[in-house]
């Protein structure tokens, strides 16, 4: 028996609903054959895929950032409005292949986010593009009528604003792998506050999200964020920064997977994930530092965490395509992103899983077909929703742990919590990362008696256990028993989460 001890009382912070967003990037066929497959029986008469629609909403994806990552450096959004038959084809690489279509463009991007019910996140051009061109974008999306390109959105059809909110400074611009790449804090300082201030001046109630160091663990440059931050701070709402286990720095397997076992894998990035948090508690420092040299006692800048997710199977040298197989040990994985989200919620407040289908993604589509199934990982997500808007709370557990690598041990359960003092429900969500034994749950609170309304569980199988067109459900929910007599079990390799009534 394993005891967890749950304290509504104490809150860490209001989990935000952003975390639960999403990505989609012109990269392969996510947007082109995935969300927008016109051919495809199963697409509306929009050419929106109902299927990924389904899946986003059942997934509470609540933001969903576009045009990139690495693709916003290249992508000129004036390509993409208008009528369709008269837009560019473009290629921005000479050996690209990704899809050149404009059909996607800012309008279309906008009417499927509100068939999802989605907030609009766009990455902002700062390879290929200019201040001026940002600035025009957002008064495209935020412009009253009387303005040029407010009046082009009109004149398309759409004569109410979108009140596009969330903006992204560039895509990994500290990054020497992307275009637009400022080697120093400084030149990326320069370049952003002409956009923030053009973009600032036609509309601004927007939310600025500037880019921070890609990793601020093992970065070149240990004082980019709080730079960036004090010298950007009237205009900076977020700090980005992104996190593919498996993929970065200490915790990089690329190379060496193949010839590890599954368990091998499974064990060596369950351990590195706290590689995140520490990193967190480094960016956290940064902002609370900033934020008292301005005599600003509260964390006004929140983080982005606006790429994440299991990425080292595929690179897409070998026809890939970047459809990754997220097995139930990937998974477990997204479980501790989220039991960090929880954690971390008072400054982590916006968060984007790449990507939601056929790229990295949380659902794969057969592209003009209606095949279609959802990824394990997926189903995480939709678990963990049910925290949103609710307070983050203290959570205790007296977790067995085993030896690790890196860091001294390894507890076998990752755990977080949330409260919803309305109602005087607890959602506790347990993380079991020990493919071999089960753990019953002693749940108190000093607060008062609890009890367990209902359980629902993801996994419990082989850490190699996947979906696929064939076996569409081989990971999924399952609604638990409840017994008075008998306390909630985590099984073997599982995410557990329990409702409690704080009586």
């Amino acid at each position: 028996m394993v005891d967890v001890v749950l304290d509504p009382r104490r809150v860490t912070g209001r989990v935000d609903p952003m975390v639960f967003g999403s990505f989609v990037e012109n990269l392969h066929r996510c947007v082109y054959g995935g969300l927008f497959d016109p051919d495809s029986p199963v697409a509306d008469d929009e050419g929106f895929r109902t299927d990924v629609i389904a899946t986003a909403r059942a997934m509470k994806v609540s933001n969903v950032r576009f045009p990139g990552g690495c693709f916003a450096a290249y992508y000129h959004w004036k390509d993409g409005i208008g009528p369709r038959e008269q837009r560019p084809r473009t290629r921005y690489r000479a050996d690209d292949t990704w899809p050149a279509s404009n059909a996607v463009g800012t309008d279309e991007f906008v009417a499927w986010c509100r068939k999802v019910g989605a907030e609009p996140y766009l990455c902002v051009n700062m390879g290929t593009g200019t201040a001026e061109a940002a600035r025009d974008w957002v008064e495209y999306c935020n412009g009253r009528a009387g303005s040029r390109w407010a009046d082009a959105r009109i004149a398309g059809g759409h004569a109410e604003p979108y009140g596009v909110r969330y903006w992204a400074l560039g895509n990994e611009i500290s990054g020497p792998w992307e275009q637009g790449y400022t080697a120093t804090a400084e030149e990326y300082i320069q370049r952003a506050r002409d956009f923030a201030m053009a973009m600032k001046a036609a509309d601004p109630t927007i939310s600025l999200v500037v880019s921070g160091a890609h990793f601020p663990i093992d970065f070149p440059q240990p004082h980019w964020n709080r730079d960036v931050l004090a010298a950007l701070y009237e205009y900076a709402d977020y700090v980005s920064m992104h996190h593919y286990i498996g993929h970065d720095y200490k915790d990089d397997i690329r190379t060496r997977y193949p010839s590890m076992s599954t368990r091998e894998v499974h064990d060596f990035l369950t351990e590195h994930m706290r590689l995140l948090e520490d990193a967190i508690g480094l960016l956290r420092e940064d902002i609370k530092l900033v934020n008292h040299s301005r005599g600003v006692a509260v964390n006004r800048i929140g983080i982005a965490l606006d790429e994440y997710n299991a990425w080292y199977k595929t690179d897409g040298s070998q026809g890939d395509d970047l459809v990754e197989t997220y097995p139930l040990s990937d998974a477990l994985l997204i479980g501790a992103y989220f039991n960090i989200f929880l954690r971390n919620a008072d400054v982590l407040r916006l968060a984007n899983m790449a990507q939601l289908v056929n790229t990295l993604p949380a659902m794969v589509v057969e592209s003009g077909g209606s095949g279609a199934f959802r990824q394990g990982i997926s189903y995480v997500q939709e678990l963990f929703a049910a925290s949103a808007g609710l307070q983050a709370i203290d959570v205790w557990c007296d977790s067995p742990a085993r030896p690790g690598s890196y860091y001294p041990n390894v507890a076998h359960l990752d755990v977080s919590a949330s409260y919803d003092s309305a109602a005087r429900e607890i959602q506790l969500f347990a993380v079991n990362r020990d493919p071999d034994q089960a753990y019953p749950l002693n749940l108190v609170s000093p607060a008062g008696a609890l009890r367990v309304r209902e359980t629902a569980v993801i996994g419990g199988d082989s850490l190699d256990a996947a979906n696929s067109f064939a076996e569409p459900s081989a990971i999924r929910i399952d609604r638990g028993p409840v017994s008075e007599e008998r306390p909630p079990v985590v099984p073997p390799a599982a995410v557990l989460r329990v409702t409690l009534t704080l009586e």
